[in-house]
């Protein structure tokens, strides 16, 4: 690897350092080679041309390109999980003992304990685009993208991402993955805070899947350091207000986030009325977070957005606790196969117009419509590089 000359100079050398170190990690994994967290510094050290100590990037520098490194391998191997249980139990399995060839992520920064930036680890990101039913041609809205967890599932089976990260450092490392995948970060990332991620976005920019891990309690620096508890919950109704008719939403929240406590009862009634239904309530135990730094425990939200010919129906919710993934798969088979509008989810024919849902139109000038030629193109050539 050849170091970036003095990279934490300037911004632009700082991520083209985070860029090389992800390639260097996602080699690594290919070859299913074990990182320990020695290893990883001394890759972050080659790249950035300086060590931990020195001051030449932080952990968080070396984890955030580390994952990057993991999603752009899942990128272009996991491509679209089984609809069933049993396939998408053993694929995340797989996914998992990739996972765990990186070094569990046991140093934190000031930046990320203000932000909360704690990445959706790569198998819990699945379970969450497998239980979306993320598929070929589908429009996917991730309103705090982090390093792309989330958005490398939607990519590899080949739908069109539109990301935000408020994080500039992280924002640069997912643009790689987007652009990797054949879409324009010009066109397909933004920057924003997504508390008003609505008021931000085209109106025409509409999604057939919402996946999203948001800050639980953190408002991106407003208030300094105060925790609001309905961080998350504004998150997930901005994020609702883009879904179109026959659309999933599917949100990691904190374990906290309770329909009994008085502070969020409006949310649980909000995503549970028409023309939203709530699917699953899943708490998934810690465990399933600690190499990434942490032991919270969490809530898994699954919320369909009804077409109008379906108001009023009100099939079986998913309400359990699962402590492990594969746990989690099995409860939340049911709802996977509660698909709210499975023609147009499925074929990309069909899809509602007016206020049952919005066809994308020609005023979108690149946002969906145009990142998904630019993507078609792409994918075709890397289709016939590698023999498919």
């Amino acid at each position: 690897m050849t170091p970036i000359q003095n990279a934490a100079a300037t911004p632009q050398g700082t991520a083209l350092a985070g860029q090389s170190l992800a390639r260097e990690v996602e080699r690594a994994i290919a070859s299913s080679r074990a990182l320990t967290a020695r290893d990883l510094f001394a890759l972050a050290a080659d790249a950035y041309g300086g060590t931990l100590a020195e001051g030449a990037f932080s952990p968080r520098d070396a984890y955030d390109a580390a994952e990057l490194g993991l999603h752009l391998h899942l990128l272009r191997t996991v491509g679209r999980l089984p609809p069933e249980a049993s396939g998408a139990r053993d694929a995340l399995a797989e996914v998992e003992r990739l996972s765990a060839l990186l070094p569990s992520q046991t140093r934190r920064t000031a930046e990320q304990n203000d932000y909360q930036q704690f990445s959706t680890p790569a198998a819990y990101a699945g379970l969450c685009a497998w239980v979306g039913g993320v598929g070929e041609g589908d429009r996917v809205l991730e309103p705090s993208a982090g390093t792309g967890a989330l958005c490398a599932f939607a990519l590899a089976a080949r739908a069109t991402v539109h990301a935000n990260e408020l994080c500039g450092r992280r924002a640069d490392l997912l643009a790689v993955l987007l652009a990797e995948a054949g879409q324009d970060p010009s066109q397909t990332l933004t920057r924003e805070n997504a508390d008003h991620l609505d008021a931000i976005l085209p109106p025409e920019a509409r999604a057939d899947v919402v996946l999203m891990n948001p800050p639980f309690s953190q408002t991106a620096g407003r208030l300094g350091h105060r925790r609001v508890p309905k961080v998350g919950t504004t998150h997930v109704l901005q994020a609702l207000r883009r879904l179109d008719a026959g659309g999933r939403l599917v949100a990691v929240l904190s374990a906290a986030v309770q329909r009994g406590k008085p502070t969020h009862r409006p949310f649980f009634e909000a995503i549970d009325t028409d023309p939203y239904r709530l699917r699953a309530d899943l708490e998934i135990g810690g465990a399933v977070y600690r190499p990434y730094g942490t032991s919270a425990r969490t809530r898994l939200l699954v919320v369909d957005r009804m077409p109008t010919a379906e108001f009023g129906d009100h099939h079986g919710r998913v309400e359990a606790t699962a402590e492990t993934v594969p746990d989690a798969v099995e409860a939340l088979g049911p709802a996977r196969r509660l698909l709210a509008y499975p023609v147009h989810r499925l074929t990309g024919i069909g899809r509602p117009q007016g206020e049952a849902g919005h066809a994308p139109t020609d005023a979108l000038r690149g946002f969906w419509k145009g990142t998904q030629r630019r993507r078609t193109a792409a994918e075709n050539v890397q289709d016939r590089r590698h023999g498919r």
